[in-house]
Protein backbone atom coordinates (compact mmCIF):
# COMPACT_ATOMS: atom_id res chain seq x y z
CA UNK A 1 0.00 0.00 0.00
CA UNK A 2 0.86 3.44 -0.07
CA UNK A 3 0.68 6.44 2.18
CA UNK A 4 -1.47 9.14 1.76
CA UNK A 5 -1.40 12.70 3.20
CA UNK A 6 -3.69 15.11 3.59
CA UNK A 7 -2.25 18.66 3.20
CA UNK A 8 -1.93 21.66 1.08
CA UNK A 9 1.67 23.16 1.67
CA UNK A 10 4.55 20.46 1.16
CA UNK A 11 8.44 21.05 2.40
CA UNK A 12 9.46 18.77 -0.52
CA UNK A 13 9.03 18.69 -4.23
CA UNK A 14 6.12 17.01 -5.97
CA UNK A 15 6.77 14.47 -8.49
CA UNK A 16 3.17 14.68 -10.22
CA UNK A 17 -0.57 15.25 -9.77
CA UNK A 18 -3.30 13.31 -10.84
CA UNK A 19 -6.77 13.96 -11.40
CA UNK A 20 -9.27 10.94 -12.04
CA UNK A 21 -12.70 12.16 -14.06
CA UNK A 22 -15.81 9.69 -15.20
CA UNK A 23 -14.71 8.22 -18.08
CA UNK A 24 -18.27 8.81 -19.26
CA UNK A 25 -18.60 12.88 -18.77
CA UNK A 26 -15.23 13.85 -18.60
CA UNK A 27 -16.36 15.86 -15.12
CA UNK A 28 -14.40 14.92 -11.81
CA UNK A 29 -14.80 11.34 -10.37
CA UNK A 30 -17.17 11.76 -7.38
CA UNK A 31 -15.56 10.31 -4.33
CA UNK A 32 -12.98 8.62 -2.82
CA UNK A 33 -10.10 6.86 -4.51
CA UNK A 34 -7.64 4.27 -2.85
CA UNK A 35 -4.53 4.16 -4.34
CA UNK A 36 -2.10 1.54 -3.90
CA UNK A 37 1.80 1.09 -5.51
CA UNK A 38 4.88 0.16 -4.11
CA UNK A 39 7.20 2.37 -3.04
CA UNK A 40 5.05 5.33 -3.74
CA UNK A 41 3.78 8.02 -1.38
CA UNK A 42 0.92 10.62 -1.97
CA UNK A 43 -1.01 13.51 -0.49
CA UNK A 44 -4.53 15.10 -1.23
CA UNK A 45 -4.41 18.80 -1.84
CA UNK A 46 -7.81 20.90 -1.68
CA UNK A 47 -8.46 21.21 -5.01
CA UNK A 48 -8.92 17.36 -5.60
CA UNK A 49 -6.16 16.49 -7.03
CA UNK A 50 -3.59 13.73 -5.42
CA UNK A 51 -0.22 14.85 -5.53
CA UNK A 52 2.65 12.30 -5.87
CA UNK A 53 5.77 13.04 -3.12
CA UNK A 54 7.69 9.97 -3.40
CA UNK A 55 8.19 7.16 -6.30
CA UNK A 56 10.94 3.87 -6.72
CA UNK A 57 14.18 5.76 -8.68
CA UNK A 58 13.45 9.49 -8.07
CA UNK A 59 14.44 9.54 -4.37
CA UNK A 60 17.00 12.45 -5.15
CA UNK A 61 13.95 14.77 -6.95
CA UNK A 62 12.07 14.93 -3.47
CA UNK A 63 14.01 17.64 -2.03
CA UNK A 64 15.32 18.95 -5.02
CA UNK A 65 13.60 22.66 -5.63
CA UNK A 66 16.11 24.48 -7.80
CA UNK A 67 16.50 22.27 -10.54
CA UNK A 68 15.70 18.79 -11.23
CA UNK A 69 18.28 16.24 -11.38
CA UNK A 70 19.17 15.39 -15.04
CA UNK A 71 18.41 11.42 -15.08
CA UNK A 72 16.12 9.83 -14.93
CA UNK A 73 15.32 10.84 -18.43
CA UNK A 74 11.48 12.64 -18.70
CA UNK A 75 9.16 9.84 -18.99
CA UNK A 76 11.40 7.05 -18.73
CA UNK A 77 10.16 5.44 -15.45
CA UNK A 78 6.92 4.01 -15.60
CA UNK A 79 5.36 3.42 -12.17
CA UNK A 80 2.10 1.19 -11.89
CA UNK A 81 -0.35 2.58 -9.76
CA UNK A 82 -3.93 0.55 -8.83
CA UNK A 83 -6.97 2.79 -7.89
CA UNK A 84 -10.22 1.69 -6.62
CA UNK A 85 -12.95 4.19 -6.54
CA UNK A 86 -15.18 4.21 -3.25
CA UNK A 87 -18.52 4.82 -5.37
CA UNK A 88 -19.25 1.52 -6.79
CA UNK A 89 -20.71 3.66 -10.20
CA UNK A 90 -16.88 3.14 -11.32
CA UNK A 91 -14.45 0.19 -11.60
CA UNK A 92 -11.33 -0.43 -10.72
CA UNK A 93 -8.11 -0.08 -12.48
CA UNK A 94 -4.63 0.21 -12.58
CA UNK A 95 -2.76 3.15 -14.65
CA UNK A 96 0.64 3.79 -15.78
CA UNK A 97 1.92 6.94 -14.50
CA UNK A 98 5.42 7.81 -16.69
CA UNK A 99 8.07 9.88 -14.53
CA UNK A 100 9.84 12.50 -14.17
CA UNK A 101 7.29 14.90 -15.55
CA UNK A 102 8.67 17.64 -17.68
CA UNK A 103 9.93 20.26 -15.29
CA UNK A 104 9.92 23.14 -18.07
CA UNK A 105 7.64 26.05 -17.40
CA UNK A 106 7.59 26.70 -21.12
CA UNK A 107 5.94 23.31 -21.33
CA UNK A 108 2.86 24.24 -19.00
CA UNK A 109 0.59 22.67 -22.22
CA UNK A 110 2.29 19.74 -22.70
CA UNK A 111 0.55 16.64 -21.54
CA UNK A 112 3.72 15.17 -19.86
CA UNK A 113 4.08 18.76 -17.89
CA UNK A 114 5.03 18.61 -14.21
CA UNK A 115 2.40 21.35 -13.92
CA UNK A 116 -0.21 20.00 -15.43
CA UNK A 117 -2.07 17.09 -13.75
CA UNK A 118 -1.94 13.59 -15.14
CA UNK A 119 -5.74 12.78 -16.10
CA UNK A 120 -6.96 9.38 -15.12
CA UNK A 121 -10.17 8.12 -16.40
CA UNK A 122 -12.23 5.81 -14.45
CA UNK A 123 -14.70 3.76 -16.23
CA UNK A 124 -18.83 2.85 -15.54
CA UNK A 125 -19.35 -0.09 -13.61
CA UNK A 126 -22.47 -2.35 -14.17
CA UNK A 127 -23.90 0.55 -11.23
CA UNK A 128 -23.50 3.29 -13.43
CA UNK A 129 -26.62 5.47 -13.94
CA UNK A 130 -26.80 7.42 -17.10
CA UNK A 131 -28.25 10.13 -17.00
CA UNK A 132 -30.48 12.37 -19.37
CA UNK A 133 -30.84 10.75 -22.76
CA UNK A 134 -27.88 8.84 -22.99
CA UNK A 135 -27.75 5.40 -24.64
CA UNK A 136 -26.69 2.40 -22.65
CA UNK A 137 -25.51 -1.17 -23.69
CA UNK A 138 -25.29 -3.84 -21.00
CA UNK A 139 -22.64 -6.56 -22.05
CA UNK A 140 -22.36 -9.90 -21.15
CA UNK A 141 -19.16 -11.81 -21.97
CA UNK A 142 -18.84 -15.43 -21.52
CA UNK A 143 -16.46 -17.95 -23.00
CA UNK A 144 -17.41 -19.46 -26.09
CA UNK A 145 -15.84 -23.34 -25.42
CA UNK A 146 -17.31 -24.04 -21.99
CA UNK A 147 -19.30 -20.76 -21.09
CA UNK A 148 -18.01 -19.71 -17.83
CA UNK A 149 -18.37 -15.43 -17.62
CA UNK A 150 -15.02 -13.43 -18.47
CA UNK A 151 -14.11 -10.64 -15.81
CA UNK A 152 -11.36 -8.42 -16.63
CA UNK A 153 -12.58 -8.03 -20.32
CA UNK A 154 -12.43 -5.21 -21.92
CA UNK A 155 -14.95 -4.45 -24.21
CA UNK A 156 -15.29 -1.42 -26.92
CA UNK A 157 -18.43 0.32 -28.47
CA UNK A 158 -17.43 2.41 -31.49
CA UNK A 159 -20.64 4.42 -32.20
CA UNK A 160 -21.56 6.34 -35.92
CA UNK A 161 -22.81 9.42 -35.92
CA UNK A 162 -19.91 10.77 -34.95
CA UNK A 163 -19.58 10.14 -31.57
CA UNK A 164 -16.95 9.20 -29.26
CA UNK A 165 -16.05 5.67 -28.73
CA UNK A 166 -16.40 3.69 -25.28
CA UNK A 167 -15.38 1.43 -22.96
CA UNK A 168 -15.59 -0.58 -20.03
CA UNK A 169 -13.99 -3.38 -17.99
CA UNK A 170 -16.19 -6.63 -17.02
CA UNK A 171 -16.78 -7.01 -13.09
CA UNK A 172 -16.11 -11.04 -11.56
CA UNK A 173 -19.69 -11.83 -13.37
CA UNK A 174 -18.63 -10.63 -16.75
CA UNK A 175 -20.53 -7.98 -16.77
CA UNK A 176 -19.85 -4.09 -18.23
CA UNK A 177 -22.56 -1.48 -19.06
CA UNK A 178 -21.63 0.86 -21.84
CA UNK A 179 -22.74 4.48 -21.84
CA UNK A 180 -22.94 7.05 -24.95
CA UNK A 181 -23.72 10.30 -24.63
CA UNK A 182 -25.03 12.90 -27.47
CA UNK A 183 -27.22 9.74 -29.15
CA UNK A 184 -29.68 11.69 -31.40
CA UNK A 185 -33.88 11.01 -31.21
CA UNK A 186 -33.39 10.17 -34.51
CA UNK A 187 -31.21 9.19 -37.60
CA UNK A 188 -31.16 9.19 -41.51
CA UNK A 189 -32.74 5.84 -42.58
CA UNK A 190 -33.24 4.26 -45.92
CA UNK A 191 -34.61 6.59 -48.85
CA UNK A 192 -35.96 9.41 -46.88
CA UNK A 193 -36.76 8.12 -43.95
CA UNK A 194 -35.69 8.30 -40.27
CA UNK A 195 -35.06 5.55 -37.72
CA UNK A 196 -34.57 6.11 -34.04
CA UNK A 197 -31.48 4.52 -33.34
CA UNK A 198 -28.22 4.37 -34.48
CA UNK A 199 -25.63 2.18 -35.78
CA UNK A 200 -22.62 1.29 -33.30
CA UNK A 201 -20.01 -1.95 -33.02
CA UNK A 202 -19.22 -3.73 -30.67
CA UNK A 203 -15.96 -5.60 -29.76
CA UNK A 204 -13.83 -7.57 -26.57
CA UNK A 205 -10.13 -7.73 -25.97
CA UNK A 206 -9.38 -11.00 -23.31
CA UNK A 207 -5.63 -11.00 -21.31
CA UNK A 208 -6.56 -14.47 -20.84
CA UNK A 209 -3.19 -14.04 -18.03
CA UNK A 210 -5.08 -11.54 -16.27
CA UNK A 211 -9.20 -12.35 -16.58
CA UNK A 212 -10.95 -14.22 -14.56
CA UNK A 213 -13.62 -17.34 -15.43
CA UNK A 214 -15.96 -18.23 -13.41
CA UNK A 215 -18.81 -20.48 -13.49
CA UNK A 216 -22.41 -19.90 -13.00
CA UNK A 217 -22.51 -20.91 -9.66
CA UNK A 218 -19.37 -19.59 -8.38
CA UNK A 219 -20.58 -15.82 -9.33
CA UNK A 220 -21.32 -14.75 -5.72
CA UNK A 221 -18.19 -15.91 -4.12
CA UNK A 222 -15.89 -13.98 -7.08
CA UNK A 223 -18.02 -10.64 -6.41
CA UNK A 224 -17.04 -10.87 -2.94
CA UNK A 225 -13.40 -11.51 -3.66
CA UNK A 226 -13.13 -8.99 -6.55
CA UNK A 227 -14.36 -6.50 -3.28
CA UNK A 228 -11.95 -7.36 -0.65
CA UNK A 229 -8.67 -7.14 -3.16
CA UNK A 230 -6.90 -2.99 -2.77
CA UNK A 231 -4.49 -3.83 -6.01
CA UNK A 232 -3.78 -6.32 -9.05
CA UNK A 233 -6.42 -4.60 -10.79
CA UNK A 234 -5.93 -4.57 -15.01
CA UNK A 235 -4.81 -1.45 -17.23
CA UNK A 236 -7.14 -0.92 -19.83
CA UNK A 237 -4.71 1.16 -21.35
CA UNK A 238 -2.38 -1.46 -21.69
CA UNK A 239 -4.54 -4.51 -22.57
CA UNK A 240 -5.83 -1.88 -25.69
CA UNK A 241 -2.22 -1.32 -26.51
CA UNK A 242 -1.15 -4.83 -26.64
CA UNK A 243 -4.29 -6.34 -27.86
CA UNK A 244 -5.94 -3.90 -30.46
CA UNK A 245 -3.99 -5.33 -33.60
CA UNK A 246 -5.28 -8.81 -32.50
CA UNK A 247 -9.46 -7.74 -31.64
CA UNK A 248 -12.15 -10.49 -33.10
CA UNK A 249 -14.66 -9.39 -36.17
CA UNK A 250 -16.85 -6.71 -33.86
CA UNK A 251 -20.57 -7.74 -33.73
CA UNK A 252 -22.84 -4.98 -34.83
CA UNK A 253 -25.56 -3.09 -32.29
CA UNK A 254 -27.81 -0.16 -32.42
CA UNK A 255 -28.20 2.52 -30.02
CA UNK A 256 -31.16 4.29 -29.19
CA UNK A 257 -31.08 7.81 -27.09
CA UNK A 258 -32.40 7.17 -23.29
CA UNK A 259 -32.78 3.39 -23.85
CA UNK A 260 -30.70 0.46 -22.36
CA UNK A 261 -30.18 -2.69 -24.70
CA UNK A 262 -28.31 -5.87 -23.58
CA UNK A 263 -26.02 -8.17 -25.66
CA UNK A 264 -24.11 -11.17 -24.77
CA UNK A 265 -20.44 -11.76 -26.51
CA UNK A 266 -18.48 -15.09 -27.47
CA UNK A 267 -14.93 -14.86 -26.69
CA UNK A 268 -13.10 -18.25 -28.31
CA UNK A 269 -9.49 -18.68 -26.24
CA UNK A 270 -6.73 -18.19 -28.87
Amino acid sequence: MMATRSFEWLDRRALAAIRFVDAVTGAPADGRIALAASGVSVARNRSGAVVVLAAPGLEEHRTSFTAPPPTPAIGSLEIAIDARPASPVYAARRFALRLPRDPDPDHRDHPDSLFAAAIVELLPSPAYSPSGQAAALRVSVRRADDQRHVGGALVRLRPSAGLSPTRALTDAAGEALLVVRGVPLASPGPGATTVPDIAAELDVLVDPALASFVADDAIDAARAQALAEEMGFIDPDDVETRLAATAPPAVAVRLASGATGAVTLHWSPP
